[in-house]
């Protein structure tokens, strides 16, 4: 089994509501997190009424919805593979639709007509469950919370029709909180093979954002970061004091199939 940094998504949930609904700071118990399939079950579903991912499980498994539930703000404008690995040397893309050629913006009306690859891993079951605390803790001082955190996860395996892969299994990991707009995500690579292999690389995650800003002049660099996501790593190390020094595998990068925007320094 191999694992890499988990990572930490906290929506940033405006003071300002447009559903009218408790501020979650003050009271948070309405806030409990769902997992379920779609009434067509072409769909499965996170919800915690802070946030919302939904997932299209058929041709292969893939995000069409990050919304953040308070203001109604959509973070996607195109689909991403739910990860991706790289095995002896080898990019695998795991999960994920392809055919969206307009990549500023998703419409629902599309997801229908996106295809699955044969060279991605595809999805082969999916586990739902409670929430698992990472370590059994056990109070013995005084603390504010005495209590495990509660919420619900949901874990998607995808195998490979690719011959050297069939006995590789990977595995998605989501945990969505209750009373928080938080999740967590993280990758595991099984080998059931009797077989070695080498896992060079593992992408967690990769989303195609809405800009924070449309501007015409600037680089990648001095661009605007997406205000309505903030992402945490346990791969953050370095003493810098200031943890966007620290990270070391979040990365902000130009979308090289998304030619419609207008930038003239890039």
């Amino acid at each position: 089994m191999f694992r890499r940094a988990s990572w930490f998504f906290l929506l940033a949930v405006s003071a300002t509501k447009i559903y009218s609904q408790p501020d979650w700071l003050i009271e948070n118990s309405s806030y409990g997190a769902k997992v379920a399939r779609s009434a067509d079950k072409s769909e499965i579903v996170l919800d915690n009424g802070l946030v919302r991912r939904a997932f299209r499980i058929s041709p292969n498994a893939a995000c069409t919805d990050y919304r953040n539930l308070s203001n109604g703000q959509q973070l996607l404008r195109a689909i991403k593979p739910e990860a991706k690995v790289i095995i002896n040397g080898i990019e695998y893309a795991i999960g994920g639709l392809h055919g969206q050629t307009e990549n500023a913006y998703l419409l629902p009306s599309w997801i229908n007509q996106f295809h699955a690859d044969t060279a991605d891993f595809t999805l082969d079951t999916t586990m739902t469950g409670e929430l698992q605390p990472f370590i059994s803790w056990k109070q013995s001082t005084w603390a504010s919370n005495p209590r495990q955190p509660t919420g619900k996860m949901l874990v998607m395996e995808f195998r490979s029709s690719v011959p050297v892969m069939h006995d590789i299994v990977v595995s998605v990991h989501y945990e969505l909180y209750d009373g928080i707009p938080l999740m967590i995500k993280w990758v595991s690579v099984e080998n059931k093979s009797n077989h070695s292999i080498t896992v060079n690389r593992v992408v967690n995650e990769e989303l195609a954002l809405v800009e924070e800003e449309s501007a015409v002049v600037g680089t990648p660099e001095q661009m605007k970061k997406q205000h309505g996501i903030y992402v945490e790593t346990n791969y953050a190390f370095n003493n810098a004091m200031r943890y966007d020094i620290s990270d070391q595998t979040t990365h902000w990068k130009t979308d090289t199939v998304y030619t419609s925007h207008v930038n003239y320094s890039y």
